[in-house]
């Protein structure tokens, strides 16, 4: 039987893993659950595609529940604390940053192993699977490495294509440009869109979802080879997914589900806990992570649950009621530790075009928060009401209006909470900050967003306008006027209609925008004289650095740095 070597030398070799001695070159006994003995028919393949489920799911909280780098230190967030983690000073972003190597790895050692895996026999017609069951699986195998060589594009820039199982141990490797690496994704993703199943189960990746990100990748090619030909391809597969030719997927514009009852909105309904999935009747959304409470894989660690609670969720129990009683963590709102604290932008600027977004709502976004300790008889129940000091400090007030002695910190305890992080908490235990509430990846209100992108980048305005307008009549806000359509507005919209859920630091280095953006939109200090993302990122920074374990083990070639990092 052929003996094959694990990708993991190969990710050893390039620095890639933490312990990697001789002893993995030692042949060994094959056991049952060997490539060679579980990749023999449907069942096992489905197997090792649920494995890259599960890897997918882990790009939430690879990076530890106290950082969530996909959006600190962006125009969005900040790093909530008064120290330079967190991107706060962006001095610190270099090629031995933990985090650099963190993603990487999740994307080399997990994703694509696991996909080439997959990928590698698949098509032996020697295998006892059916023709149908073999196009979804291979399907499902390139959809995700597209999805992880696009990540990788999206952070790192230009990194290695690596296309198959490596069967002896390489030092040699170089870096494929961006644009080889953007083409690689498109190729897997053109391919994957034929094979994948238009109805999937909750979870499962949907013909739909390779036709979204395609759109995304043909825009970055378009702009890579500045080609406007890719904006046109970009727009035809977006109208894929808008028309419903892969699949049965649509904006939600009626509220639905048991959470339809309810006060709230249709914007709210999307985003209910239960609601988050096709089965509920939530047609929007076409990818989602799977998070389940008391079940063996439904969250694995309380560090692989959903962790947005966590990231997004302010410290509120630490605010003193004016009798010193300090609030206490709720099965509502979860336990925050002010990990992302938003910026201005998105507290407040974002809402000024049109204060009526139901985006913006009581419904999608607490900006009321109340004391909720019992033992506080006065305050019990109570709003929070705050005034500005002659310091210039947020201090909460008694009932006659006076101010009291406490001042809320407006970084990390007392912020406004957006609406989509609310969920059953792990475990039922509300002291976690974490949830199993499922989390949305893919929906069709960004599919619009990406083709009114495409028309934008063609110079048809108008169009771009259109989309636009569907995504925001949806959420009750005033049309936008054609010749208002900008990049700057593209983006700003994104936020209004994904925050949370948006990467927004792959978004911005997708549109080249990272670094300006950063400047405009976050660049308060939290203390005098402290540092501040927009203060400290310099315009190298558009990409991340190479971690330098993988440059110090590719001994055999030079694997080149990106510019700026040393």
């Amino acid at each position: 039987m052929k003996r094959y070597i694990s990708f993991l030398l190969t990710l050893c070799a390039l620095g890639l893993t933490t312990g990697c001695e001789e002893s993995y070159l030692e042949e060994v006994p094959l056991d049952r659950f060997s490539p060679e003995n579980l990749l023999v028919n449907e069942a096992g393949y489905d197997a090792a595609v649920v494995s890259l489920y599960e890897a997918a799911r882990q790009e939430h909280s690879i990076a530890s529940n106290n950082f969530e780098y996909m959006t600190v230190g962006t125009d969005q967030s900040q790093w909530g604390r008064n120290d330079s983690r967190g991107n706060k000073d962006y001095s610190l972003l270099n090629s031995n940053l933990e985090a650099t190597a963190i993603y990487w790895d999740w994307a080399f050692k997990q994703m694509i192993v696991r996909a080439n895996l997959i990928l590698d026999n698949i098509d032996d017609p020697e295998l006892k699977i059916g023709d149908a069951a073999r196009a979804n699986i291979k399907g499902q195998a390139l959809f995700f490495r597209a999805y992880t060589y696009n990540f990788l594009a999206n952070v790192y820039g230009g990194v290695p294509v690596v296309k198959e199982r490596i069967e002896e141990p390489r030092f040699d490797f170089v870096r494929n440009t961006r644009m080889e690496v953007l083409e690689f994704v498109a190729q897997d993703l053109e391919a994957a869109s034929t094979l994948l199943n238009m109805e999937v189960p909750d979870g499962r990746i949907p013909r739909a979802a390779a036709f979204h990100l395609l759109s995304e990748v043909y825009i970055s090619l378009g702009m890579e080879k500045k080609d406007e030909s890719w904006f046109d391809k970009s727009i035809a597969a977006a109208t894929k997914v808008i028309s419903k030719e892969a699949g049965d997927y649509q904006l939600m514009t009626q509220r639905f589900g048991k959470a339809g009852a309810k006060p709230g909105d249709v914007f709210s309904d999307i985003f209910a806990d239960g609601q988050i999935n096709r089965s509920s009747g939530n047609k929007e959304v076409m990818w989602a992570w799977q998070f389940e409470n008391f079940t063996p894989g439904g969250y694995s660690t309380p560090t692989l649950a959903n962790i947005s609670i966590r990231y997004w969720g302010p410290e509120y129990d630490k605010i003193q009621s004016p009798n010193g009683t300090a609030n206490l963590p709720s099965d509502s709102l979860g336990r925050g530790i002010g990990v992302n604290s938003p910026t201005n932008y998105i507290k407040y600027d974002i809402w000024k075009l049109d204060p009526n977004d139901i985006r913006n709502s009581v419904h999608n976004i607490r900006r009321t928060f109340y004391y909720n300790n019992a033992a506080d008889k006065e305050y019990f129940g109570k709003p929070i009401v705050a005034k500005r000091g002659a310091d210039g400090q947020l201090y909460t007030t008694k009932s006659d209006g006076s101010l009291t002695k406490f001042v809320l910190d407006t970084l990390r305890q007392y912020y406004p909470y957006i609406r989509k992080i609310e969920g059953t908490p792990m475990g039922n235990n509300n002291l976690s900050g974490n949830s199993v509430k499922d989390f949305s990846r893919m929906r069709v209100a960004e599919t619009y967003l990406l083709r009114a992108e495409a028309h934008f980048r063609k110079g048809d305005l108008a169009m771009a306008a259109a989309d636009l307008n569907i995504v925001r009549a949806r959420a009750n806000a005033k049309p936008i006027a054609a010749a208002a359509v900008t990049e700057d507005f593209i983006l700003d919209e994104r936020s209004r209609e994904l925050i949370v859920e948006e990467p927004r630091l792959r978004t911005l280095i997708r549109m080249g925008r990272l670094v300006d953006r950063v400047r405009k939109y976050n660049s308060i200090p939290s203390v005098p004289n402290g540092p501040s993302s927009g203060g400290t990122i310099q315009d190298f920074n558009r990409y991340w650095p190479i971690p330098q374990k993988v440059i110090d083990a590719n001994t055999g070639a030079t694997f080149e740095q990106n510019p700026g990092y040393p």
